[in-house]
């Protein structure tokens, strides 16, 4: 009998070169003529985190300990969202000559968006892997189940993609409207300061960003070195499946006018 995942992915498999071919080239735009080459990813987050280490070290202090640690795990896992769905935004857009020249699945194109965003976090959180004993973090079992929060994570975020990559189409504003939605959401998501210290009513709002239950998902197995709340959890991997559906319908439904809308 066969499996109905295999049945299901095969037809994708074969364009996997499509998809390598996409991710190779977007690095090699990115970076083209620069001496530092991939290392430039990592500017923008050490920029946030100096600055907010900064402010809540000299200016505004923060009680939490090893905080720079805490401020890390925030930043870097709220940047490949940030980035991953902004990128998104133009991924079919800038495909369209592509697109209108040969066929093949159209959710490559924004999966391949994704992935090549992921290549360039992998080089950020290979240096969180390597400084985190030095930032005060502490090995234990629990570490182990960090893939699986970080593969909720990543299927989360695919959902955006997927929604975002296809609206843009119709909606050729959205991708600006996108961006500033994503500066207020760096401040509506716990990555500088600890939810628990917040008034009651604003610690409410924060809870209802998405993106609050994923960072505590890190934050309990990266920083405090515990396990997360089965709350936290739940919720989590419920918005996973929100906006996994969401995007795959949406996607499905208007990837037949691709061509046309394009």
């Amino acid at each position: 009998m066969p499996n109905p995942i295999t049945t299901t992915l095969r037809p994708y498999w074969q364009y996997r070169d499509l998809v390598r071919n996409l991710v190779i080239k977007d690095l090699k735009v990115r970076y083209q003529g620069a001496v530092l080459g991939f290392f430039w990813s990592l500017g923008n987050p050490l920029a946030l985190i100096l600055l907010y280490d900064f402010v809540f070290t000299h200016i505004f202090r923060s009680n939490l300990p090893n905080y720079i640690l805490y401020l890390v795990i925030g930043v870097l896992h709220y940047n490949l969202f940030s980035q991953a769905v902004s990128q998104s935004c133009e991924s079919l857009t800038s495909a369209s000559g592509l697109i209108q020249k040969i066929y093949f699945p159209r959710i490559l194109v924004p999966t391949s968006s994704l992935l090549f965003t992921l290549a360039l976090w992998v080089i950020a959180i290979f240096i969180l892997v390597v400084l985190y004993p030095f930032l005060g973090g502490v090995y234990h079992w629990g570490l182990l189940l960090y893939p699986l929060a970080l593969g909720l994570y990543i299927a989360f975020i695919w959902g955006i993609v997927l929604t975002f990559s296809v609206l843009q189409v119709e909606l050729r504003d959205l991708k600006h409207m996108v961006d500033i939605a994503l500066m207020f959401g760096f401040w509506f998501t716990p990555i500088g300061y600890d939810i628990h210290v917040l008034k009651p009513t604003t610690r409410e709002i924060i809870s209802l960003n998405p993106l609050t239950q994923f960072m505590d998902l890190f934050h309990a197995l990266l920083y405090s070195g515990t396990l997360p709340a089965l709350n936290h959890v739940l919720i989590a991997c419920a918005w996973t499946i929100g906006t996994v559906s969401v995007g795959m319908v949406l996607f499905r439904r208007k990837a037949r006018h691709l061509v046309e809308d394009l």
